[in-house]
């Protein structure tokens, strides 16, 4: 496993969204945090096969077995629902969850087996048009896109997401889209760790989710930040900081 190392401060273990990788999470780390931030299989700099939920759980299990004692876990989007499947299967090695933009699943059987083939369809146009023309359009989507982010800050997103590949993200989104996830809303409230869930104001459909899910477990709390939207560590990110540091007492 391929692990980007930012920051000092209190251990977190990150888990980035698809098309990212672990640098995403550089800006939130500095003088507060020190993340760990391993890339995801099908992502970046990883050599994890296949692009699984099973095989990245099991791959941030055993990293997370190697702290002396059980540390934070975050993830966002598709990190925070590998990191969801984690904290279920490897509650032991974590001691305060936080999940931004994350989704439970799909309940519905019918419901999950269409995304799972929207999910196939849109891997193999990846595979047929490239990274890069597929990011153009990725990135100009009304959930995913960064339309309301300073130049800067798309061209260093951009910047990020361009580590990968058409045969990786492809391969991630067949093993570990949200067709492919199973259903875990009746599981979370086994859950005994503090559980922050952070979603944007802008983004309805996941602060719903997140509020929820907030209320099915045993020690949660959901924090909408107004303005921002599915991609909050992009667009707000010192609130990210302020409220991770907060929840696993960096400040």
């Amino acid at each position: 496993m391929f692990v980007r190392v930012y920051g000092s401060g209190p251990e977190v273990v990150a888990l980035h969204g698809f098309t990212l990788t672990g640098a995403q999470f550089e800006e939130i780390a500095g003088s507060t945090l020190r993340i760990h931030a391993p890339d995801l299989p099908g992502h970046g700099r990883s050599d994890a096969v296949p692009a699984s939920f099973a095989e990245a759980v099991d791959g941030v299990g055993r990293y997370l077995s190697g702290f002396p004692v059980p540390v934070p876990l975050l993830g966002y989007s598709q990190g925070g629902r590998i990191a969801l499947l984690t904290a279920l299967e490897y509650p032991e090695f974590i001691d305060r969850l936080v999940l931004i933009s994350t989704s439970i699943g799909i309940e519905d059987a019918t419901e999950r087996a269409e995304r799972r083939e929207r999910d196939g369809r849109l891997a193999d146009r990846i595979e047929m048009i490239g990274p890069a023309a597929f990011l153009d359009a990725w990135l100009d989507g009304p959930v995913t896109g960064t339309a309301g982010v300073g130049e800067s800050r798309r061209r260093a997103d951009r910047a990020v997401r361009e580590e990968n590949t058409a045969s990786g993200l492809a391969a991630a989104l067949r093993g570990m889209g949200q067709g492919s996830q199973p259903f875990v809303g009746e599981l979370v409230s086994v859950l005994a760790m503090p559980v922050l869930l952070i979603s944007g104001g802008r983004d309805e459909r996941y602060g719903r989710i997140a509020s929820s899910m907030a209320t099915a477990l045993r020690d949660g709390r959901h924090v909408s930040i107004p303005g921002a939207g599915h991609n909050v560590i992009l667009e707000a990110p010192d609130d990210v900081r302020r409220l991770v540091a907060d929840f696993v007492g960096a400040v």
